[in-house]
């Protein structure tokens, strides 16, 4: 079993104390943290963003830029095991995956997984790849004027859930629905909330107090309990 913080929403601010949580999991004084940002095309500004927020907490930074730079298998196993946390960033989560897959990423990830080699972490996008699937807004990047949800399956499948993050945001009481034409359990965390796994436990943290988290199946749903930090 390995260590798992996955941020459902929220900005480096907000988010800041499950940051601070999840390095403070890595039982490092000065842990260094890879960057995956291949679902915002390897955005500048989220690169510096992210350097900013982890400097703060006394970490190292470096990403693994997949889309802007032809890395080899050596290049890519080199940035991994230098990692103590790795965070992937949020964006368009059906072309990262994609990608990922073409550089056997999920495979690689899924073994620190396994090992316990590193701090997996991310936000959004960065926290549906965890999963068996997730609710997505995929389909809005292809173009068009309407924001489009749909379930994105073949996901990492650490977890057997369907993960619906910004639950608290306008358009994800479909995720009500759709979950209900699958046969998944979906797990819904609306901002400032992260699904953690610690020491073969699993549960769930938030840095707001009014955070809520939901299962979701058959149009029922259960609320979570959310330990706030």
């Amino acid at each position: 079993m390995g260590r798992v913080v996955a941020i459902s929403g929220g900005d480096l601010q907000t988010t800041e104390q499950i940051n601070k949580y999840a390095v403070k999991l890595s039982e490092k004084e000065s842990p260094n943290v890879l960057f995956i940002g291949t679902a915002s095309m390897d955005s500048e500004g989220y690169l510096a963003g992210i350097k900013a927020a982890f400097g703060k907490l006394n970490c190292n930074v470096k990403d693994l830029p997949l889309t802007k730079e032809e890395l080899d298998d050596a290049e890519i196993n080199t940035r991994l095991e230098w990692a103590d946390v790795i965070y992937v960033g949020g964006g368009d989560t059906k072309t990262m995956m994609e990608i990922w897959k073409k550089y056997s990423l999920d495979i690689k990830l899924k073994d620190i997984y396994k090992n316990d080699t590193a701090v997996l972490m991310g936000l959004s996008a960065g926290a549906i790849c965890w999963f068996s699937a997730g609710h997505s807004d995929s389909a809005s990047f292809e173009g068009g004027d309407n924001w489009k949800y749909t379930i994105v399956g073949e996901m990492l499948g650490l977890f057997p859930y369907c993960f619906c993050p910004h639950y608290n945001e306008e358009g994800r009481d479909s995720f009500d629905h759709m979950i209900s034409n699958t046969e998944y359990e979906g797990l819904a965390l609306e901002n400032e909330a992260a699904y953690v796994e610690k020491g073969g436990k699993q549960f769930i943290i938030g840095s707001r107090n009014a955070t809520k988290a939901w299962l979701v199946s058959d149009n029922k749903k259960q609320e979570l309990e959310v330990i706030h930090i």
